[in-house]
């Protein structure tokens, strides 16, 4: 039996070698247009799943580490207003002092002047008023306690006629007035303090 020449089978090899080629592309081709299987459909997915959750990840610490920092600022302010309040109540301590020891020796000084037995003793304890009236008092009486002291010094001055049953009722009214002062100046700060008094002055 003859054999064929070298050239025939050469040529025979790569048209064989064509035709597995096509026959693979035409495969590929076929797989493109029908698409992956529906179990590779996952693989695809996590990918992205994974890089959507770490992208929420870094968001929520970004929203977590503002409201954060937003916490310690107002910790720390109301911190600063506390600790504000506190050294200015320190502050004014030495005007409660002085508005307690005041005010007792306004209140003894309107009690004598309504019930003094004698009229030596009225005149003094109606001085003692007045010189308080108009001294130390200014420092340390609330508009309430100013009030209630030119409510009873009316009596003292002629400006109204009072029995001594009146001269004692306005006496109460002011010991009320004492009293509730010194209760609400034991909560205040020194500005709330200084608001809450008459401002004098000298004229226009």
């Amino acid at each position: 039996m003859a054999q064929d020449p070298p050239e025939q089978s050469l040529q025979s090899a790569q048209l064989e070698r064509m035709q597995l080629e096509n026959d693979k592309l035409r495969l590929e081709l076929a797989a493109l247009r029908k698409g992956k299987p529906w179990y590779h459909l996952p693989t695809q997915i996590v990918p992205i799943v994974t890089a959507l959750v770490a992208l929420g990840g870094f968001w929520w610490g970004i929203v977590q580490y503002r409201n954060e920092q937003a916490k310690n600022r107002l910790e720390q302010k109301e911190q600063s207003d506390r600790q504000q309040v506190v050294a200015q109540r320190e502050f004014i301590k030495p005007w409660l002092e002085s508005q307690r020891e005041t005010y007792s020796q306004a209140l003894s000084a309107a009690a004598a002047v309504a019930n003094a037995g004698d009229a030596k003793t009225r005149t003094q304890a109606a001085e003692d008023f007045w010189r308080l009236y108009q001294g130390k008092m200014v420092l340390v009486e609330t508009m309430s306690v100013s009030g209630a002291m030119k409510s009873f010094g009316k009596c003292l001055n002629g400006e109204n006629v009072c029995t001594k049953e009146e001269m004692n009722t306005r006496c109460r009214a002011l010991a009320s007035a004492l009293a509730g002062s010194m209760a609400a100046t034991a909560k205040m700060t020194y500005e709330q303090f200084v608001a809450n008094q008459f401002q004098y002055t000298s004229g226009p």
